[in-house]
């Protein structure tokens, strides 16, 4: 899998609507055609912070084509990376309601195109349309789910355990390239190391502890898994 180029990206089509299942799937046409009148369409580059931690959420953010990371600050200001958002996924829906602030931070990974709609619009639909507000409201239940399940885990595991969480969590997320082994997403040490909660030394040393376990290869900023159903086995009592 190719990491988005800022070229092909900006060659997006105008009914960006259709591409995105909860709004294509749920949205009236009359809904549809509101979005798609009220949305500006963004391109940010690799790195770029798309909004921070209690920052006023004005804007609901639909992502076309890339990746994000959601973080937010921890312990003696280690950013943690809580979750990952790519193509299809919509961000911000949180300040529709009472609460007007986002609670993470959010980050591209790779080039990226998003399309941004004000909160007041995407507000009204979902007052609108039951449906749709029911999908959004179960989508953000499952990934609150997701991350109080990892805080967990972080609190019992030892780091081995949270190193293979981590790179499974990886697979899962974002696949394999055509080898079948190599992950489709290329992050740095502190990235990793910020999923896994752990310090980078850490996450270096197990790297090289899996490798000589001929669990993985690390080669930069690529990862190739040699041994997927021992790395399950290592994290098979948080399963």
């Amino acid at each position: 899998m190719k990491t988005q180029t800022l070229q092909s990206i900006q060659e997006v089509e105008e009914d960006f609507i259709r591409t995105i299942p909860i709004l294509d799937n749920y949205c009236t046409s009359n809904q549809k055609k509101m979005l798609q009148e009220s949305a500006t369409r963004h391109i940010y580059r690799k790195n770029n912070v798309i909004f921070y931690d209690f920052q006023p959420a004005s804007f609901i953010y639909i992502i076309y084509k890339g990746k994000l990371k959601l973080w937010m600050e921890g312990i003696h200001s280690h950013d943690m990376i809580v979750s990952f958002a790519k193509d299809g996924d919509i961000l911000g829906y949180r300040g529709c309601g009472q609460k007007t602030k986002y609670n993470l931070s959010a980050t591209t990974i790779e080039d990226s195109c998003i399309y941004i709609v004000s909160k007041d619009v995407f507000g009204q639909i979902l007052q609108e349309n039951q449906e749709l507000y029911h999908q959004v409201l179960w989508k953000y239940v499952g990934k609150l789910g997701m991350v109080e399940k990892k805080l967990r885990n972080m609190a019992e595991m030892n780091v081995r355990e949270k190193t293979a969480d981590a790179i499974l969590h990886l697979t899962e997320e974002f696949g394999l390239d055509g080898d079948e082994a190599t992950l489709a997403i290329k992050l740095s040490r502190e990235e990793i190391a910020s999923i896994a909660g752990i310090s980078t030394d850490r996450i270096v040393k197990q790297f090289s502890e899996f490798e000589e376990d001929n669990l993985l290869e690390v080669h930069g900023q690529c990862i190739k898994i040699l041994d997927k159903s021992r790395l399950e086995k290592i994290i098979s009592q948080y399963l």
